[in-house]
């Protein structure tokens, strides 16, 4: 199989990311639609705390990585229009970290008993901001945009800081819920460079005990690293 070129490789795994957003956001508000047993209810606080995790890690890396090499570099190509995307892309991250205490809130109460009509109401509120924030990123940062706008070296670059921030800010329990978040070809595409010894041992062997009480709301309960 031909590897995909520097720019699709970054635009494609943004999209893998977003994807996963998409799919834990869609389980949150249909499973909270509906009455929660007592006994799945510490599984599914858990599932949706890993999510706001990954949405704070994912948002916390585009602002201190992502957005300032977009914005250097919109003034070095003469493609001023990506700093002004930058620019409002910020802004709704802003607001989204509001939606995203409300949420964290209603998680916590979910845990110790409270009722689940306060976590859909702010789900619903997280999604009716998300899903057009994560779409027009999409649009403006596909492989063609990506390529013109940096180098190979600077895509390597920001791909290897961005690794390094998820690692270090989000850690196994956001790692596991992406792993999870992504079908089998997904995750062998998205994973392709992680060590033999965290893919198989890791992962597989230690980390994966901790997801177990997920398991049952993800989109794909198998591992196929």
């Amino acid at each position: 199989m031909t590897k995909p070129a520097p720019h699709d490789q970054l635009a494609n795994g943004l999209l893998r990311i977003h994807t996963a957003l998409r799919r834990s956001l869609e389980t949150i508000t249909r499973v909270s639609a509906g009455d929660i047993p007592e006994s799945d209810r510490a599984g599914f606080a858990d599932f949706c705390a890993r999510f706001t995790q990954l949405l704070r890690t994912h948002h916390d890396g585009e602002e201190g990585i992502v957005f300032p090499k977009l914005t250097e570099a919109a003034a070095r190509t003469s493609m001023p229009e990506y700093a002004s995307y930058v620019t409002g892309w910020r802004a709704d991250h802003e607001k989204l970290l509001v939606q995203l205490s409300g949420l964290e809130t209603a998680i916590a109460q979910l845990r110790t008993g409270g009722p689940r009509e306060p976590l859909q109401r702010a789900a619903k509120e997280i999604r009716d901001l998300l899903l057009p924030h994560l779409d027009a990123e999409e649009s403006a940062l596909d492989g063609f945009a990506v390529g013109k706008l940096l180098t190979p070296d600077e895509i390597v670059e920001l791909e290897v800081a961005s690794a390094k921030h998820g690692q270090r800010v989000g850690g196994p329990r956001v790692l596991m819920l992406l792993v999870h978040e992504l079908t089998d070809a997904e995750q062998q595409a998205h994973f392709s460079k992680m060590p033999w010894f965290v893919r198989k041992l890791l992962v597989k062997r230690i980390w994966a005990g901790s997801f177990r009480g997920c398991l049952k709301y993800a989109h794909n309960p198998s591992i196929a690293l």
